[in-house]
């Protein structure tokens, strides 16, 4: 069943800036934007708390070229190999994610081991929220990318496979942190 709110009509295809209708068309396009904005964000990283509001301005920043709704809560429950948090939780579940992290100090002063399993934990309730319609990965390694930084950390995402983080996320979702433990034992110096 297509999504009448945000693709276009009897389609699967995200309703876009470029009006493009072709689903490859537009996942390359897409790709190759992205691409840009992440690379201007290595020098330039989005000010925010890391908090919601802050994840909201990543999102924008890097989807701001495709889609009109770059940096809003999806008002749709989606569903990839699980059901993300349903869309009347957002908010609430949000709050609850964020005010864990700001209690744990942003994850600073933590040493490698500790940033490592409070940072999987955090990144797995963030990949069950799915707080948008489209670029949760890669607003969510964003992200995370920024808030390793200011703990005095570094995650080379490089260092692990799309279809690694795909399956170390998927299992994520039940709690078993086991494969991003050791995607991030690869990544994080």
């Amino acid at each position: 069943m297509a999504d009448t709110i945000y693709c276009y009509p009897g389609t699967d295809v995200l309703v876009n800036k470029l009006d493009i209708h072709d689903a490859d068309l537009l996942q390359n396009a897409e790709r190759d934007l992205t691409a840009r904005r992440l690379i201007q964000l290595q020098d330039h990283l989005i000010q925010g708390r890391f908090d919601y509001q802050h994840l909201k301005k990543i999102h924008a920043y890097i989807f701001q070229d495709i889609y009109d709704w770059a940096g809003k809560e999806r008002t749709v429950d989606i569903a990839k190999s699980n059901v993300f948090c349903n869309v009347m939780f957002l908010p609430e579940q949000a709050k609850e994610i964020f005010a864990e992290l700001r209690k744990e100090n942003y994850l600073k002063d933590l040493t490698r081991e500790s940033f490592i399993d409070r940072l999987v934990y955090f990144f797995g309730e963030v990949n069950a929220l799915h707080p948008f319609r489209e670029g949760n990965g890669r607003t969510q390694r964003e992200f995370f990318r920024e808030l390793a930084l200011s703990a005095g950390y570094k995650i080379d995402y490089s260092m692990i496979s799309q279809d690694e983080m795909i399956q170390a996320s998927i299992d994520s979702f039940v709690r078993d942190y086991t494969k991003l433990k050791a995607l991030m034992n690869k990544a994080v110096s």
